[in-house]
Parts: C-alpha cells; structure tokens; sequence
C-alpha cells in the first residue's frame, strides 16, 4: 500500500507506515500484539480480508486507541460491529494531533471506506461577491471564495432569492452589471443607464469618489446595517439641501425610501458574541444520522442546509469530527465560532486549522448551557424535523416505485432508473445520453453523455445500440447495473435495447420503453409504454403519479442529449468559422472561445484584448477582427 500521494500539504519524513499480516478477524484478535502499536499520534486504517479499507481512525495514541478496540474496553456497539470485520490493520504516524487530523481526511477521500461518512455534496450555496480592488466594482454571485481582495457574503441556501435580491438592489443602486471587457470597450452608455439602473462608469458619467460610495451603501445592506445606511443617506440628503443641489438630494431621497420599503429587517435569536457563527444540532436513529447546521451572519439568521448518512457504524464524536474537516474543507466561508452538539477530542485541533484557513481565531465550542446552548438545541430540533421529513418523502416514494412496479410488471423495484435518448439532426454530430433516477429522485452525478463514434448516417437504432453496448459492457465490469433500463422511443428502440442486452447477458434486467404523446386527429395520444414479451402497450391513467414520474425520467434524458447535442454543434460551428481564417488552427480558435466566449465578442473586442492573448500578435488580431468584419458585411449583402 502506498498512501504517501494522499498526505497534501503533510510533510511526508514525518509519516511512518506501520503494516501488520492478512489474516482472518478471528486470527487477528487472536494473535494481534497492541504492544507493537506506536503511542505516537497517528491514522490507523482497518481492513478487511480482502484487503480493503473499511474504515480509517485517527488518535492522539494509536496504542491506547487500538488497545481499547482489541480489548474490548470500548464497549459501543459501533466499535464492536467494525472489529468484528477486522482482519488486519495499518498505520500512519504523524508528528502531531494536527498532521494526523488533515492525514485522515485525504485517506477518506482517497480510499472511501465504507463505514467512514463522506460528504457527497455536489450543492455548493452561493455567496455574494464585491470586488472592491476594482476601481467600480459590481456586485455577483460566486460559489467559490478567493482571497482576492474582494468581500464575500452568504453563503445562502437560496440562488433565487439572492438573484431576486441583487435585482432589487440594482433598481435602487445604480451599479454596473456588465463584464470588465464590456466596460472597457463600450463607447455610449447602455440600456440600463437609460433606465436609471447604471451610473454608465463606463463613459465616465460618474467619478469613482462617486462611485464608491454608492458602493459603501450596498456594502452596508449586504452586511444588515440597514439603521446605518439610513443614517448616512439621511445626512447626503442635508449636505445637499445645503448646498441647493435639490436634484441630487431627491435621487437620494427616493433611494431610501426604496431601501425602507423592500429592505426588511429579519428577526432572529439574539445571542451575545460574535455575529458570524455557524450552529450544528444532530439527531440520530439507530444507524441513520441527520446533521444541521444553521448560518448567522451579521448577528441574524442567514439559512440552514442538512446532511443525511445511512448506515452509520462510527462513534458520533468521531463521526462529527470527520464531518466538520470534509464541510469546512470546501466552505466559501468559515465563521469566526462554530457551535457543536457534542465533545470532540480533537476541537483544539480543528479550531487551529480552521483558523488558519480563515485568516482570524476561529472557536469550536460545545456549550452546555445559556443561550448559545438554546442554538444548539433549536439546530438538533432542526435536525430531528428534517429527518422526519425525509424519511416521509422517502416512503412516499417507495410506494410510487412499487407501482411502478405492479403497472410495469417488473421483476424487481426499480429503485434505480437509466434512462437513454438520442439527438442528433440528420446525422450531423449525432450524442447519446443517459438520465438516473435513484429513489425517485435525480442522480445528476450519475448522468452520463455519449458522443457517436460508430454509426455513420442517420440511423437511430444503430445509435442507441452502441450507446447501450458502451454503457453496460462497463456496468458489467463495475458490477454496477440499474434495476430499471428505460428507452425513449416506441417498440423499435426497444427491441434494440433487448438485442444489445441478450448479447451482454443480461437477459433479467428489466427493460421498457415509454412513447411520448403526440398530437392526433381527436385531440393527443397518452403516453404509453412497451414492455418485452407484450404486443400490445401499456397505457396507465395518464394523471396517475407513474406517468408523471417515468414522463418526468424521459425528460430529463431528452433535455441532457438535446443541450449536449447543441453544444457540439455549435463547438464544431464556432471553431469551423475561427480556423478558417489565416493563422488560426484549432488550438488558437479554442483559445479564443474560452476567453472571449462567442465569435460576436471575438468581433466586438477591441484589437489589443485579442492581441494580449498567448500566442497572439498585433498583426493576427487585425487579420482576425478583418476577417469577421468581411463575413458580416458578406452577410448583410446577401440579405439584401
């Protein structure tokens, strides 16, 4: 085993691999001698007796750790099942308690082991970011934090609500919205300046001493210091009463009352200390946890999100404790006090990391009581409500996947559904693609595109043939096949889906087709579905919950063919246009692309932005912006 690539930033002369036998669970109680564990602090990583890794542990000493497990003192059940499953273990000593916390965290990523929790989140929230090194800043969305000067607010559980938010501060503050390239090229104002939405900065209609305050002004509704905002337009308004500027006072006038009117102040907990914190609860049953955490920022409650593990089989300090590593690792902020349901040995440790991250002390505390433990409390009753509601939702679709069962006539539940579609426009760059469904619900990590490589023409079988062949010959390797294999399409696609099943084996996965309803003399045919071994199709209630789910599967496999079949084209478009022109290949024409993003920017840049680009001269940008300009004027003379 070679696990010195998943250190990081350890260094690893500090890391000692200690490797004991293969041997079955019983041989390894058995003979195991705990004397011969270091007492240095360090990871240890279970296996079982083929090798794999079950679970990964880290201990201020790994002798007294591994010496509870062996001899039973640890009496939790947790330790009890994973022992029994031992069959041999390995090592790691670090320097210190911190070495051996970030060490722990790269095994799990890099090993996954099966009763360790991973956080398999793929929903970042979104933050709002000013960039306030620019010298007129605007204010965006971001999911990712950088220490680049700029301001960061959020996160927020919410993408819509902040976008509805930041409209409506553009209506009441008239900052720019356009890219850095597009205010650096515009040469007349545009139409959100007419509209009294944009100071136009980029014809100079505003100074930045101008501008900038209004930019403080955002600052401070971002920051929920509406009272000083108010404070502060109140006294503009004086200045400029005083010194007859009337016009200017009545634009500030009628901005705060824009800000009273649409700026609510929220109500909250009010709690002493620091104003940015991050409150976690937990609730657990049996082996399914359910971890809340609860944002305060600014001194008021900002969102919350949850995070649900089955088959949780780890003691919960530990299990917290390896889930706050993983959450904070990728968090775009990090508050300045963390609050925790329970004692972690290692808090030290995680607040010196965590404040090294953030830049300022961050605490992680567990408070026992007052009012910070009254969080703690409302965030583990938020945990509890959120459990109850998921495993509601969750029987709720059980039961529909059992009728889809019963309507279907299918062996099994079909807990797990793919879902195939093919795109293509009279053969031209034809794609496949692959939609799942687990539980009723998307498993967009699990979705897969497919560009054809083997059929020539337009031949839609012969697509969806190879498309399934690909897709299952690796499935059967991985041993990682669907309950339910759908096919968008009428009988034809689903005698292909058969054949190429047949030829793999797999003669017991279930298949179907569902035919999409279309427009008849009479009004619309209902969708209905093919099944093998049946002439006839099936045609369900067309308002029963199995049409809309499985309507709602083929769907989104229409929807991610058809946007990967549009992106194709249009590449292959752009890029056919761009290397057409002297001196410019493929390599340069992505380059411009990704840069520039479309070939009416490429147009619209100014000759210097393309002359800045790698590998890119004075002279190949006017050849390129000639070029373009030719194509156009060839355009319009044709359309006249």
């Amino acid at each position: 085993m070679d696990d010195s690539h998943v250190t990081g930033a350890i260094d690893r002369r500090s890391i000692e691999i200690v490797r004991f036998p293969h041997a079955t669970p019983e041989e390894f109680q058995a003979q195991f001698d705990s004397a011969a564990v270091p007492s240095n602090p360090g990871c240890y990583l279970m296996r079982d007796t083929k090798g794999a890794v079950i679970y990964v542990g880290k201990a201020k000493s790994l002798r007294a750790r591994i010496r509870s497990y062996i001899n039973e003192s640890d009496s939790r059940y947790t330790v009890r099942f994973l022992m029994s499953r031992v069959a041999h273990l390995d090592f790691l000593v670090t320097n210190n308690e911190k070495e051996a916390l970030l060490l722990e965290n790269s095994l799990i990523k890099h090993h996954r082991p099966r009763y360790n929790i991973r956080l398999k989140d793929d929903k970042t929230y979104v933050s709002v970011r000013v960039n306030l090194e620019h010298a007129f800043p605007r204010v965006t969305i971001t999911r990712k934090r950088r220490k680049d000067g700029s301001r960061y607010f959020g996160p927020y559980p919410s993408a819509s609500a902040v976008r509805d938010t930041l409209r409506l501060l553009q209506r009441v503050f008239p900052l720019r919205t356009c890219s850095d390239s597009v205010l650096n090229s515009r040469t007349r104002p545009c139409l959100y300046h007419q509209m009294k939405q944009c100071a136009a900065p980029c014809v100079g209609y505003i100074s930045e001493t101008e501008y900038r305050e209004i930019v403080e002004q955002v600052l401070l509704i971002l920051a929920g210091r509406n009272q000083e905002l108010e404070t502060r337009l109140l006294g503009a308004i004086a200045q400029c009463a005083e010194k007859l500027e009337f016009e200017k006072a009545a634009a500030l006038r009628d901005r705060l009352y824009a800000v009273r009117k649409t700026m609510e102040r929220q109500r909250t907990v009010a709690v002493p200390g620091a104003e940015d914190r991050d409150v976690f609860g937990l609730y657990v049953q049996g082996r399914f946890s359910e971890i809340q955490v609860l944002y305060f920022r600014a001194g008021k409650m900002a969102g919350g999100r949850s995070f649900s593990f089955n088959l949780r089989e780890m003691p919960l300090d530990e299990l917290f404790g390896s889930f706050l590593l993983q959450y904070y690792a990728d968090s775009p902020t990090i508050p300045a006090e963390v609050l925790a349901p329970v004692e972690m040995e290692d808090a030290e440790t995680l607040a010196e990391l965590l404040s090294e991250q953030r830049g300022t002390k961050v605490a992680v505390r567990c408070p026992q009581r007052g009012e910070k433990r009254a969080l703690v409390d409302m965030a583990n009753q938020n945990a509890r409500t959120s459990f109850e509601e998921k495993r509601l939702g969750e029987r709720a679709n059980r039961d529909l996947l059992d009728q889809v069962q019963t309507t279907l006539g299918l062996a099994r539940t079909p807990n797990r559904i793919e879902c195939f579609d093919i795109s293509t426009q009279q053969g031209d760059k034809p794609v496949g693609s692959m939609a799942v469904f687990e539980n009723g619900a998307p498993a967009k990590n699990r979705y897969r595109k497919f560009a054809i490589k083997q059929v020539a023409g337009q031949d839609d079988f012969a697509m969806m043939r190879e498309v399934l062949l690909r897709r299952y010959r690796r499935a059967v390797e991985e041993n990682d096949l669907p309950d339910l294999v759908l096919i968008d399409g009428g009988k034809g696609q689903l005698n292909v889906a058969v054949t190429a099943l047949r030829d793999l084996g797999l003669e017991d996965l279930d298949v179907a087709s569902i035919a999409k309803a279309r427009a008849q003399e009479g009004g619309r045919s209902p969708e209905r579905f093919f099944i093998p071994g049946r002439a006839n199709p099936i045609v369900p209630r067309q308002d029963s919950p199995v049409v809309h789910l499985l309507a709602r599967v083929r769907d989104e496999a229409h929807r991610f063919a058809v946007t990967y079949h549009r992106k194709r084209r249009k590449t292959a478009t752009l890029s056919t246009k761009l290397t057409e022109i002297p001196g410019v290949g493929e390599k340069r024409a992505r380059l411009l692309l990704n840069r520039l993003g479309s070939l009416a920017r490429i147009q619209d840049a100014p000759l210097e932005v393309i002359a800045a680009l790698p590998g890119f001269s004075e002279a190949s940008a006017r050849r390129i912006k000639e070029h373009l300009a030719g194509d156009q004027t060839g355009t319009c003379a044709m359309g006249d």
